[in-house]
Parts: structure tokens; sequence; C-alpha cells
């Protein structure tokens, strides 16, 4: 694959916060948590640099031998037929179905799902389809997390990879799931849509081949950098142009869940994000929009920081029609053994209704803890599945940043992480 055009991008912002008192929300009256948060131990979460660094990682995919350059599907051993529709294993590439056709539903051997508007072909393929009927959400939702993905307590679980750009080593996913003996059911990743420059999406298409190869559900966290050019009901551009680049993913017969302008009720505060609640109802709208035409196989997934239920309110989407996930991103400061039920419960609750799930697009510790600090986190997380029905799947951060956060990638943590997900 070619590298990354930095000119269509910008350069990357490299942003840090310097003086943030780490695990606490800037405010507008200071550092501390937002008004209407009561201070239970757990503070809010850290934030970190999310911008991967075009120049650091450039070098780490320009080597031939990379598993990313190699990465090939994996073989589907039998042709399938459905009334007049035949699946052989070279039409999984760029299987389509004609469009208005009727409602369909029918499961058969070998991971094989169709429905009028969504495809499952063992690797989790979407289609796009022109059908008028109302899709089953939850259905399309499981039917794109891979059967054989990670799981935990009925969870489905995968990481956010390190970038290499804050100082870690560059992680693929072929190189994690090697490392752990299991498929990751879902890809976290990052990209910076700039206002003003066109969003060409070089960043995620810089590990498509990583995506393809792993077999899961891609959740891209794009950015609004500097402002809502182009995501507006006026001048709907970028918008356009951020679901052109998700229908890169979807032609591919990648799933996405689509994280737009992610802990937008955060990064307004630090101006990573511009404007205010409006500017980002507007965007969402013109985003969801976009995506509905261009690809809309595509979910939205609306995921703000930890908060108050009342920060939560005035940043949820006008339309809560044009929202197919939600989920918190989350970082505790310390554990006191009910920290997530305590933080996700009421949001689950309110939120993952009429069909939307709940799902966690990127945790982590909040502090420099040990392995078993780690490990308690992450076995809170997938107990909760048992009182939260609607939740879905976890992305670990599995950077090494201002401190390490990894839970895999290292043949101590490797051991630890396949024994913790064969319990």
């Amino acid at each position: 694959m070619d590298a990354i055009n930095q000119s269509s991008q910008g350069s990357s912002l490299g942003y840090t916060e310097p003086g943030l008192t780490r695990g606490r929300v800037v405010t507008a009256q200071g550092v501390g948590p937002p008004t209407g948060i009561e201070d239970k131990g757990y503070d809010t979460e850290e934030k970190r640099d999310l911008s991967p660094s075009n120049q650091s990682y450039q070098a780490a995919w320009e080597d031939a031998d990379s598993p990313i350059q190699n990465s090939t599907f994996e073989s589907f051993p039998a042709n399938a037929t459905v009334g007049n529709i035949t699946i052989a294993p070279s039409d999984l590439g760029n299987f389509t179905e004609a469009g208005n056709s009727s409602h369909f539903n029918t499961s058969l051997p070998g991971n094989l799902v169709l429905t009028g508007n969504v495809t499952s072909i063992g690797f989790n393929q979407s289609q796009e389809s022109n059908s008028t009927d109302s899709p089953d959400l939850t259905s399309s939702l499981l039917s794109e997390l891979p059967h054989d993905g990670m799981k935990k307590s009925d969870l489905f679980l995968g990481f956010l990879p390190d970038d290499g750009a804050a100082g870690g080593t560059r992680q693929t996913m072929a190189q994690l799931n090697s490392a752990v003996g299991s498929k990751a059911a879902v890809y976290g990743w990052y990209a910076q849509a700039h206002s003003g420059v066109p969003f060409d999406g070089s960043q995620l298409l810089y590990v498509i081949d990583d995506v393809k190869a792993c077999n899961c559900v891609f959740q891209p966290a794009v950015m609004p950098i500097g402002g809502w050019q182009g995501l507006t009901s006026e001048d709907n551009s970028q918008a356009v142009a951020i679901a052109n680049v998700m229908k890169k993913f979807t032609d591919e017969g990648i799933p996405v869940w689509l994280r737009f302008a992610h802990e937008v009720n955060y990064y307004q505060t630090d101006g990573t994000y511009q404007g205010t609640a409006a500017d980002f109802k507007a965007g969402w709208a013109a985003v969801s929009d976009a995506i509905k035409k261009i690809a809309p196989s595509v979910k939205m997934w609306w995921t703000p920081n930890v908060s108050s239920a009342e920060d939560y309110a005035r940043y949820e989407p006008d339309d809560m029609s044009t929202v197919d996930l939600v989920g918190i991103d989350y970082y505790p400061k310390k554990l006191t053994g009910s920290d997530f039920l305590d933080v996700m419960k009421d949001f689950h609750d309110k939120y993952a209704v009429d069909g939307r799930k709940f799902a966690i697009g990127e945790t982590g510790l909040g502090w420099s803890g040990s392995l078993n600090d780690k490990v308690n986190w992450f076995n809170q997380i997938c107990d909760a599945k048992a009182s939260m029905p609607h939740f879905l799947s976890m992305a670990w951060f599995n950077f090494d940043k201002e401190y390490d956060y990894k839970l895999a990638g290292e043949p101590t943590l490797n051991q630890k992480f396949t024994s913790l997900i064969a319990t």
C-alpha cells in the first residue's frame, strides 16, 4: 500500500494537554469533574493524544515483510445457495444483491446469514441494498460480529493496536491475534478530519489490509479537527467525503461501526474540537445522512466521554433514530469493585433502547496500574454483560504512551491474556 499522503490531510496534530491534571475533565471553570458529577473515587477519564502520527508509523508499514503486507482472506470451503442466489468463494470479495429485493432472513451453516439489507458470509461481509424494508438492527449488528471472534462472558472483544506514534512499538492486529492465539472481534483506529481539508481517509486506508485479514468489525474514530466546515446542512461536503471513505471499507466486505466525533463533550473543552453541542449535532446529522445515502450498511456509534447524565443529554443527537450504537469512553483512576456498572448501567438503560446496542469503543486503566489491576478492570467489564443485556463488545486501548496500557503484545501479557479469555 502506498505511503500516507500527508499533504492531503495536513500534519499530525500530536496534541497533548500540558498542565492537565490526569483523570480530570477540563471545564470552563478549570480542571475538575463536570458540574453534576459526584466524585465517587473513580474520577473522570484521563485524556491521551489519540492522534496517530503520519510520520511515526509510515516507516513501519513500508516493510514488505510486514504481516499486513501479505494478508489474505480465509478460504470459504463450499458454495452456498439460497433460492436462486449462489455464493461461491470467488464471490466473497464483491458479493452483491439486486436492489429492491423482497426481504428475507435465512440462516445456513458456515456462518451465512442473509437479510434484505445485511449479509454476513464467513468473514462478516457487509452488503448494501436498496431494499425499502426496515432492517432488524439487532440482527444486523450481531450478524456483523464474527462467530469465531474473541469473547469472554459472551462479550465480543478486540483492541486498538498501538500506532507507534507516542513511543510504543507499532502493532498490527495480525500480530496481536497471533500472540494471544485468538481472533479479535473488533478493531479500533483513529483518523482526523481537518476542517477545510477534504477527508481522504488515508490514516484509515493505511490499515485496510490488516482490517481485512482480521475478519472483524472495523471501528474507526473520525475526529473533526479545527471546525465543522462541510459538516452542516448547508454544506455537507466533508460529511460526504467521510461517507465515501467508509464505503471503501464496506465495498471490501468489512463491517464498519463509525465513531464520529467521539468524546466530543471532552474535546470541545480542550480545543481539539471547536464549537458547541449544537455544532456537533449538526455535524452528526450531516454525517448520518451522508452515510445513509452512500454507505448505508455503516453503523453510526455515539460515544461521549465519561461525564454526567446532564452532559450526555446535552450532546445526544437530535434524532436518536440515526444512532445505531451507544457507549462511553472511560479510563478509571482507581478500582473499587463496581466501577464499570456504576458508570455505565444508567447510560445503557436509557440509551440502548429501540434496537440500539451498547459497546465500549476504547478503555483501559487511567493510571499506571499493575497487570493484576488491568485484569481486574477487564473482568469487571466482561462481568457487566450479565447486567447489561444490550452490551455487545469492548475494545482495549493497547498502547504504550505516558504509561503502559497494554494487555497483550508481550510474552508475559500474552500468556495472561490467553488464560483470561479462556475462563
